[in-house]
C-alpha cells in the first residue's frame, strides 16, 4: 500500500473483493520478487529474502485464493527463486546453506491446488482453499461453475517444471489434462476459443474471442511450453490458434474480439490493456511485421494518456481509466529490442521509466493510477510490478555481459519468473498428448516450426522497423475529433458497438483521405469476407467536429434515491447506466425496491442467498467478472434490479469520469434494471443496510418529488463522507439546494 506506507495484509483491510484473491496470507511480494532480485544483482537482498520465505512463510492458512493467481505469482515465485538459489549455491560463494526448502514449499503448494481439478472436465476451479480444499464443508468454495481460459490454461509451465524437479508426475499431467479439454472445446471449424467456459461440462459461457483478458496467457503457454519442454504438441495447437487469430482477430494494428462462432465481425470496438503482451509473444513466433505494428499502436496511446489506459477504444479513446502498473506493454518492448537491436525501443523504454517515475513514483514506492485523465492515485502496487516490470525493463537497458546468469537460458512464465530450458530433457513427451493437426496449408507452412531471421523477413532493409512503424505514427492525430458523415448514410451505433469507420471495413469499404477535407470511398479489392459491392468510389464531405466532453461521453447520469426511514429521499447518489438491461429513461416513475447484498458479493458465480434475493435490489461488488454475468446470476435468482459498487477504494462520482456498463455482446435476456456506483457512493448504501433492516431505494433519471422542499442534484464526493456518518448515527445527510 504505497500511499499509507504499509503491506497490505488479507483481512486487515477493507475488502476489494476478487483483486484479493491473490493475497492468501503467504508473503506474495517477498516471493513474487524473489528471482528480480537476481536479475537486478542484488544478491545479498536475495539471499536475505530467501531465509525470510523459509523462516516466516507458512501454507497451512485457512484462505481462499485464486487458482491462477497463486500458481503464477507464488508457485512460480518458489520454483524461479528455488533455481536461481540452486544456481548461485552451485558456483560455491552463496547460499551453502540452501537445501532446496523453496521447492519443498513449491511441491506443498502443488498439492493444495490440486484438489481445484478435481471436476468432471479436469477443468479447474477458479478458487481454493489452502487448508480444505474446494469441496470440504469448511472451504467457503467450490460452488463456482466456471472459469476463465487463461485461468485453466496457464498452469502447464509451472505444474510441468515442479514435476519435473521433484520427479512427481501428477502436476505436469493434471495441467496437461486441463490443456486437452481446451483444445478439444475449440470451435473446430476456426480453432478460435471462447473467453469463459463450465468447468463441470466444458459447455462455453462467454464465446467472445481474442487475445486479451480471459485468453491471453492460454496461447501464451502453448508455445511457451513448447520452448520449455520441448514436445511439439503445443507447438501444433498454438499454430492452429494462431492461424485463426490473424485471420480473424488481427486487424493491424487493431486485435478485436469476435464471436468464436461467427468470428468475421467483430463484436466491441474496444481492446484492454492486457492483449499489449501479444507483441511480445509475436517475436516468440517470429512473426516482427504484425508484432511491430501493434506496439507502436499501443506505444501511440501510450502517449497520448501517459500510461495505457486499462482498456481502450478502437479511435483510441479511453474506454476504462485505470492503470494498474501492468508491465505487458514493457514485456513487448524488451523483446521487439531483443528481436531487432532498435534503439527506438530503448527510447520507447526509457518513456515508462519517466512516466513511471515523475506519475506514479510515491514516497513508499509506486502506487497505481486509478484515472489517466486525472492521475489520481491507488493505495495500491501489485506484486506483478517488482516481478515483471523491474525485471523488464532492467532486462532491456542491462549489458548481456553484466547479469548473474545467460537469461537466454531460460523461458519466462507469464509473471516473468525464470525456469531453465534445460528441464526439457528431464521427461520425455508423454505419447498420450498427441494433436492431430493440419500441416499442409500455403498459410501454415513458412514459419510454424522455426523462428525466422529478420534479414530473412526483410531481406536487403536494416530500416524494417522503422518502414513499419511509420506507416502507424499518424494514428492519433486528429486527437479527440470525430467523423460526422452527411445525413444520408446512417450506422446502427446502439446495435452494434462498432465505430462507423469499422462499419466501413466490415462491409467492404475504406475511407482515404484527400487533403482537401474530404474522403474517398472506396471498396477492398481481394478483401475475405467483403461485402460483393464491387469497384466504385464515392466523394463526399466530411466534418470534424470537436463536440463538448460531456456530448463526447454521451452519457446521462441516473439518480439512486434512498427512500425509507430516516432517510426519506433526501440523500440520493449520482449513478452511471448501462447498455443493457431495463432502460431507465423509459421508465416514467423509475423502479423502487428493497435492498440486500449479493452473496457471493461479486456475484460471478451462482447466488447462494436466492430467498434474499428474491424480489429485491441486489447489491453487488464490480470485478472478477463481466457485468452482465453478475446481471444474468442474480436476475436468475429473482432480483428485480442490480446496483454495482465499484471494487476501487476511495473512488467517488466527482472524481472520477462517470461510464456506461457494457454487455458481453448477447445481452437481450437481461431485462432487469441495472445502474453502477462509485465506492464512496455505495458504501453509503453499505452503511445504510448496516444500520436498519428495510432500505428502500428508487433508480430513476431523476430523484422524486416528496412534498418538502428538494433537490434533483445527486449527492457529491464532498458531502458523502457526512452522508455515512451521519447515517451511521441514524441522521440523514439532505442533497444540498441550488439553483
Amino acid at each position: 500500500m504505497p500511499l499509507s506506507c504499509r503491506g497490505r495484509v488479507r483481512g486487515m483491510e477493507p475488502s476489494r473483493g476478487d483483486v484479493d484473491d491473490a493475497l492468501g496470507k503467504f508473503s506474495l511480494t517477498l516471493i513474487d520478487t524473489l528471482d528480480t532480485l537476481v536479475v537486478l544483482n542484488k544478491l545479498d537482498e536475495f539471499e536475505d529474502a530467501v531465509r525470510k520465505v523459509v523462516l516466516d512463510v507458512r501454507l497451512d492458512n485457512d484462505v481462499v485464493v485464486s487458482v491462477f493467481e497463486t500458481n503464477i505469482r507464488v508457485l512460480g515465485g518458489l520454483l524461479g527463486g528455488h533455481i536461481m538459489a540452486d544456481m548461485l549455491k552451485a558456483q560455491g560463494v552463496r547460499l551453502q546453506w540452501y537445501k532446496d526448502e523453496l521447492l519443498h514449499l513449491a511441491r506443498d503448494l502443488g498439492y493444495r491446488l490440486l484438489p481445484a481439478f478435481n471436476t468432471t472436465s479436469g477443468l479447474p476451479y477458479p478458487r481454493v482453499n489452502l487448508r480444505y480444499g474446494v469441496l470440504s464443508p469448511n472451504s467457503r468454495t467450490g460452488t463456482e461453475l466456471d472459469t476463465c481460459t487463461a485461468c485453466a490454461g496457464t498452469m502447464i509451465l509451472e505444474f510441468a517444471a515442479l514435476s519435473r524437479l521433484t520427479q512427481e508426475t501428477v502436476f505436469e499431467d493434471t495441467a496437461r489434462r486441463a490443456l486437452d479439454v481446451l483444445w478439444e472445446k475449440r470451435q473446430k471449424g476456426n480453432d478460435l476459443v471462447g473467453t469463459v467456459i463450465n468447468i463441470h461440462n466444458g459447455d462455453w459461457v462467454r464465446r467472445d474471442s481474442g487475445v486479451g483478458a480471459g485468453i491471453d496467457s492460454y496461447y501464451e503457454y502453448l508455445m511457451k511450453a513448447y520452448i520449455l519442454l520441448g514436445d511439439d504438441t503445443y507447438l501444433d495447437r498454438f499454430n492452429a490458434h494462431y492461424v485463426a487469430i490473424m485471420k480473424y482477430i488481427s486487424q493491424p494494428p487493431l486485435l478485436l474480439n469476435v464471436h468464436m462462432h461467427n468470428p468475421t465481425v467483430s463484436i466491441r470496438s474496444w481492446m484492454d490493456s492486457l492483449l499489449a503482451f501479444f507483441p511480445g509473444l509475436q517475436v516468440l513466433r517470429g512473426d516482427l511485421k504484425p508484432a511491430i505494428e501493434t506496439h507502436e499502436m499501443l506505444y501511440q496511446v501510450t502517449k497520448q494518456h501517459k500510461f495505457l489506459p486499462e482498456a481502450f477504444t478502437s479511435d483510441f479513446a479511453v474506454y476504462w481509466a485505470q492503470h494498474p502498473l501492468r508491465p505487458e506493454f514493457a514485456e513487448s518492448t524488451y523483446f521487439l529490442y531483443k528481436a531487432t537491436r532498435d534503439p527506438y525501443y530503448l527510447q520507447v523504454g526509457k518513456s515508462i521509466v519517466e512516466s513511471l517515475n515523475e506519475y506514479a513514483r510515491v514516497a513508499c514506492g509506486f502506487a497505481a493510477v486509478q484515472d489517466v485523465r486525472t492521475g489520481r492515485h491507488e493505495d495500491r502496487m501489485d506484486s506483478f510490478f517488482l516481478a515483471e516490470m523491474f525485471k523488464y525493463l532492467y532486462l532491456l537497458f542491462t549489458e548481456k555481459r553484466d547479469l548473474p546468469l545467460d537469461i537466454d537460458d531460460y523461458i519466462f512464465t507469464t509473471e516473468a519468473h525464470l525456469l531453465p530450458l534445460s528441464l526439457s530433457t528431464a521427461r520425455p513427451p508423454c505419447p498420450r498428448n498427441m494433436t492431430m493437426f493440419r500441416r499442409g496449408h500455403g498459410e501454415e507452412e513458412i514459419f510454424t516450426r522455426s523462428c525466422p531471421s529478420a534479414q530473412t523477413l526483410f531481406p536487403n532493409n536494416p530500416a524494417f522497423t522503422r518502414t513499419i512503424r511509420d506507416a502507424h505514427k499518424q494514428l492519433l492525430q486528429p486527437g479527440a475529433e470525430r467523423l460526422a458523415l452527411f445525413r444520408g448514410i446512417e450506422f446502427p451505433f446502439h446495435d452494434t458497438r462498432m465505430e462507423p469507420l469499422e462499419i466501413l471495413k466490415s462491409m467492404g469499404l475504406t475511407l482515404l483521405p484527400l487533403g482537401d477535407r474530404s474522403v474517398q470511398l472506396t471498396s477492398l479489392r481481394h478483401q475475405p469476407d467483403a461485402s460483393p459491392l464491387g469497384l466504385f468510389s464515392l466523394k463526399f464531405i466530411t466534418e470534424l467536429v470537436d463536440p463538448p466532453a460531456a456530448e463526447q461521453q454521451g452519457i446521462s447520469p441516473l439518480a439512486v434515491q434512498v427512500l425509507s426511514p430516516p432517510f426519506f429521499g433526501r440523500t440520493v447518489l449520482t449513478a452511471g447506466p448501462a447498455q443493457f438491461g431495463m432502460d431507465l429513461t423509459k421508465q416514467e416513475h423509475g423502479v423502487k425496491g428493497s435492498l440486500v447484498l449479493s452473496e457471493p458479493y461479486q456475484a460471478c458465480a451462482a447466488i447462494s442467498n436466492r430467498q434474499e434475493v428474491q424480489g429485491k435490489m441486489a447489491l453487488a461488488q464490480r470485478g472478477e467478472c463481466m457485468f452482465a454475468t453478475k446481471a444474468r446470476n442474480l436476475q436468475e435468482a429473482g432480483a428485480s434490479g442490480v446496483i454495482f459498487i465499484d471494487n476501487a477504494e476511495g473512488s467517488c462520482s466527482e472524481e472520477m469520469v462517470l461510464f456506461q456498463m457494457v454487455g458481453d455482446g448477447s445481452t437481450s435476456d437481461i431485462v432487469i434494471p441495472l445502474v453502477f456506483l462509485f465506492q464512496k457512493e455505495g458504501q453509503v448504501l453499505l452503511d445504510a443496510l448496516s444500520q436498519h433492516r428495510n432500505v428502500d431505494v428508487l433508480l430513476a433519471t431523476k430523484p422524486m418529488f416528496l412534498g418538502e422542499e428538494n433537490t434533483d442534484q445527486p449527492l457529491s464526493a464532498s458531502q458523502l463522507h457526512e452522508a455515512a456518518t451521519e447515517t451511521r448515527t441514524g441522521m440523514v445527510t439532505s442533497a444540498p439546494d441550488q439553483a
